[in-house]
């Protein structure tokens, strides 16, 4: 059961409100106004639930399920049992699942709006639009701009002049500057925008350390994990575009483009000034060289590392990486040359 301490739920949808938000056709014969309560896995689900059927290996599951509806493609839906299970055909059952649990469910404090704790610490010249929430201890500095309905968590501190979008929602322990962020942002708990980069020139005195006067600049509906790191630039800026999501603990360094669209896996370290095209997803612990430039829709194994510029379209793995291919070749040579031979 999902614990609603912590999450505020919809009483429930009907038929009609659930193939209305999915644009699709409501089931012929069925009972329209049938109220659907929850969202539940296809072996827990009750009569009052929706589930959802995408993978064939499923199939006897399926079969058994007591759910009330089922989101399902065209292609399998004559494996949804002849009982009362309302069939409802999508392009993409488990997209057409998410958007319903998303209307189901909210996080509690994403509803909290139009207040601002008088324990924030909140400069005269920054702007807070209305609707905003603004929790204990947060620290806002001079010339900040705050667009409607975001929500910032305790002891967040946004530093001069940054600008955060429309219904953003900050987590607690974030620290933000030299940064503008797009509208729909989430950034999870402890994240630390817009530090200077590990950028210094080492002469015959050692390291000189050289002044980061660039920024951050973050797209739309960007997600950015817990504790993950984001440096401004140094003379260009750090950009992160519309849609990509990064993970817990990523590493961005100064001057570094990514694309829009791309996923980025936890661990993940990309070195400075590399640019990331769109599309791109990057596994685990990956590994990425400074100033390189990776193409559209490039996939990168889990703990890989990017040595050299890659082109569009390519899956890669290994370190250095090469093509998936030729790493599962060199996988399987490896393995050969260690098995013991027997006398």
């Amino acid at each position: 059961m999902v614990d609603q301490r912590f999450y505020s739920k919809k009483p429930y949808l009907t038929i009609v409100d659930i193939c209305r938000l999915l644009n699709t056709s409501v089931p012929a014969g069925c009972p329209s106004l049938k109220r659907i309560e929850n969202v539940a896995p296809i072996d827990k689900a009750s009569n009052s639930d929706i589930t959802f059927f995408h993978n064939p290996k499923y199939a006897d599951v399926l079969a058994a399920t007591k759910a009330g509806a089922c989101l399902i493609s065209r292609e399998h839906a004559h494996l949804v049992p002849l009982r009362s299970v309302i069939t409802i055909i999508v392009d993409d059952p488990h997209l057409a699942y998410v958007t319903i649990l998303n209307q189901f469910y909210t996080v509690r404090d994403s509803e909290r709006k139009g207040y601002i704790s008088k324990k924030a610490s909140i400069a005269k010249s920054a702007a807070i639009e209305d609707g905003c929430y603004i929790s204990d201890f947060v620290v806002i500095s001079d010339d900040a701009i705050i667009k409607s309905g975001t929500f910032i968590g305790e002891n967040t501190v946004i530093m001069r002049g940054v600008e955060i979008g429309e219904n953003s929602y900050i987590c607690s322990n974030v620290t933000i500057g030299f940064a503008t962020i797009g509208r729909d942002a989430h950034i999870k708990a402890g994240a630390r925008i817009g530090q200077p980069g590990f950028g210094f020139h080492i002469g015959k005195a050692g390291p000189t350390d050289i002044r980061h006067i660039g920024t951050v600049i973050i797209g739309d509906n960007v997600m950015i994990g817990a504790n993950c790191t984001i440096d401004r630039g140094s003379l260009s800026d750090t950009v992160i575009g519309s849609n990509t999501r990064i993970d817990n603990l990523v590493h961005i360094a100064h001057n570094v483009t990514v694309g829009s669209y791309c996923v980025i896996a936890a661990q993940t370290g990309i070195a400075g000034s590399t640019k990331l095209g769109n599309a791109c997803v990057l596994g685990g612990q990956v590994g990425i060289a400074g100033h390189l430039t990776i193409g559209d829709n490039v996939t990168v194994a889990a703990q890989s590392g990017v040595m050299r510029n890659v082109q569009s379209g390519s899956k890669i793995a290994g370190t250095p990486s090469t093509s998936i291919m030729s790493w599962h070749r060199q996988t399987i040579a490896l393995q050969r040359l260690a098995t013991p031979r027997l006398a």
